[in-house]
């Protein structure tokens, strides 16, 4: 890896509702955010990274997302063929309420009754179907 530092947000430090190996993931996703606080790691390649399943990383990014640590972003680029969809976007807001960058969409889509975290309308610009 060549990131040498990253910034996560400090309240999840003393965050007593996230278990150590969700800081763990949310520390691996920081490592690859931008400026921008926007990632897009392939969920393997952060279970690689701090050596647990990829099954696991799923279900710490629920807990994040649950718990306003990340927000989904719409994907970029077209779908690989071998792909189920497009790969995903975070944003993760370094203080709660962060506006999402200008131009940036979120996204709004439920694959999953998980993926439904409050709806930001503050920055950037809202997606929806």
């Amino acid at each position: 890896m060549k990131m040498k530092f990253s910034i996560m947000p400090s309240r999840a430090v003393s965050d007593k509702n996230l278990q150590p190996n969700v800081v763990r993931t949310l520390s691996a996703l920081c490592c690859y955010t931008s400026a921008n606080q926007i990632c897009y790691p392939n969920q393997n390649t952060l279970g690689e990274l701090i050596g647990v399943s990829r099954a696991l990383i799923t279900r710490n990014i629920c807990v994040l997302r649950d718990n306003g640590y990340i927000i989904d972003l719409e994907p970029l680029g077209k779908k690989m063929p071998w792909a189920y969809q497009r790969g995903n976007r975070y944003f993760v807001p370094t203080r709660v309420g962060d506006p999402i960058p200008p131009l940036e969409v979120q996204r709004t889509d439920v694959i999953s009754s998980r993926r439904l975290p409050f709806i930001t309308h503050n920055g950037g610009v809202w997606g929806g179907a």
